[in-house]
């Protein structure tokens, strides 16, 4: 039998180079050129140590570091500081530099309000090279677990019996601190005779006391306004929400704009309803590039303010209705009394006007319920039924029903239905990658600016996918 010859503790002759190892192609090799090409002087100037103090590692090192170890599934930073001391590509990436986790982890968490900057960098680079052009856009949502546990969900009362237990404790020490510096001597410990012996008393106290205050400060800054709402004490800006796994847990609804699979905007929302977030993450687009011509979305987007700012931002939406438009012809109208009666003789009189997003308009200048209809958004009218004494109400739009009638008839056609199709490999692509292949479920991260910046994180990690 003939092997091939091999020593394990064979030195070289010449300093090898990391880059000898993993050839030109390599992922870690192309990315540490691509960041070497992005401007990150903002960042760079975000450090004040040139008067002085312990030279910084480079921020382009520490970046270049965190998006491999997040392309690689990689997220916490314990991890990746293991991965600097026995991986070629990161000991590559770290110019064999080892940064340990704290450093890895504050800058994660110091500097991601920079990492926006970047990451628009990044999609201006994706134009470029011709691989999106803000024409057929998607906009998607899923939700993210918060790093935070259920049971850490309280409600105002639980809070208040907290804070109370915190008072209390606040006077104790109060009592405490008179019965060993009064004026009376008798009792006293053996320490407190002497005056280094009261002073480290008094100054334990008085770490004590602090702590109890910061404790107290806290506790109340949480505190939410209404008895009923929930609050978690571990990340308070994370809600309760039904996740994808149909559970429910602490998280954070993500929504992304995309296009040909790459992530053009990300925003981060706490509330697990979508339809409140088509505007700002549309605004947030048009900030800093230019808003899509055809946008697609799924029915949960779908109301009147979304229709309408579509419609004034030149934005071809094509987003189904959640709700089919009520049939008028099932209701007569009185003119003079300004009721509906349905064909079971229910009749429904008038309750309230729902104002339009932004406006300001009084209901003494409508003379007229027709006038009425057309100034605000939404007519609400209330009938309650004689024998089950049950109230319903009919509302009444005409906006509602005219964006609904614009919708159904371009996704019936086959040019709209080619056209809608796209988005169910475009956006719900991106998320399959990053949850299944990047592995990314949950937020390590607490707060809405660090669950932002990990998100961008992520983020840059999959468009880098795709660029690279």
């Amino acid at each position: 039998m003939t092997f091939k010859n091999y020593q394990q503790k064979q030195s070289f002759l010449l300093p090898p180079s990391y880059s000898d190892f993993l050839g030109e192609s390599h992922e870690a090799i192309i990315l540490g050129e691509f960041i070497q090409e992005l401007n990150t002087a903002e960042l760079e100037q975000s450090y004040h140590n040139q008067n002085g103090g312990c030279s910084a590692y480079h921020p382009a090192m520490l970046l270049s570091i965190l998006i491999y170890g997040y392309m690689n599934g990689i997220f916490s930073s314990r991890q990746l500081a293991k991965q600097l001391k026995q991986n070629l590509a990161f000991m590559y990436l770290a110019g064999s530099t080892t940064p340990n986790f704290r450093t890895l982890s504050r800058f994660r968490k110091e500097k991601g309000k920079y990492l926006e900057s970047i990451f628009n960098a990044v999609v201006r680079k994706a134009q470029d090279l011709g691989l999106i052009n803000f024409g057929t856009c998607c906009l998607d949502g899923t939700k993210i677990y918060a790093s935070a546990s259920t049971s850490n969900n309280q409600i105002q009362k639980k809070l208040s019996e907290k804070i109370h237990k915190l008072i209390e404790r606040a006077e104790e020490i109060d009592q405490l601190e008179d019965a060993e510096f009064g004026d009376e001597e008798d009792g006293e410990v053996s320490e407190l005779k002497t005056k280094e012996g009261r002073a480290k008393k008094k100054q334990e106290l008085m770490e004590q006391r602090k702590k109890e205050e910061i404790k107290l400060e806290k506790l109340m800054a949480l505190c939410p306004e209404s008895e009923d709402a929930r609050l978690n004490l571990t990340d308070p800006d994370s809600k309760l929400m039904k996740m994808k796994r149909s559970d429910f847990a602490n998280g954070y609804n993500v929504q992304i704009v995309s296009e040909n699979g790459v992530i053009l905007n990300n925003s981060i929302f706490n509330s697990s309803a979508d339809q409140k977030t088509l505007i700002p993450s549309l605004e947030k687009l048009q900030n800093a590039f230019s808003g899509p011509k055809i946008l697609l979305a799924d029915k949960g987007y779908s109301s009147e303010d979304n229709y309408e700012f579509c419609k004034l931002n030149n934005i071809d939406a094509y987003i189904p209705a959640q709700s089919e438009q009520t049939d008028l012809t099932n209701y007569v109208y009185d003119k003079e009394r300004d009721i509906y009666t349905d064909r079971q003789g229910l009749i429904y009189y008038f309750k309230q006007h729902m104002k339009r997003r932004g406006d300001k308009t009084k209901e003494k200048t409508a003379t007229s319920p027709q006038i009425r209809h057309h100034l605000f958004k939404r007519t609400i009218y209330e009938g309650v039924d004689e024998e089950t004494q049950k109230k319903k109400y009919l509302s009444i739009s005409s906006g509602w029903q005219k964006y609904i009638k614009q919708q159904k008839e371009k996704l019936n056609t086959k040019e709209g239905r080619e056209i809608y199709k796209q988005r169910g490999y475009d956006v719900e692509g991106v998320f399959a990658n990053i949850k299944k292949n990047l592995r990314f479920t949950s937020f390590n991260l607490r707060g809405f600016s660090g669950v932002a910046a990990e998100w961008t994180l992520i983020s840059l990690a999959h468009n880098l996918k795709k660029i690279l």
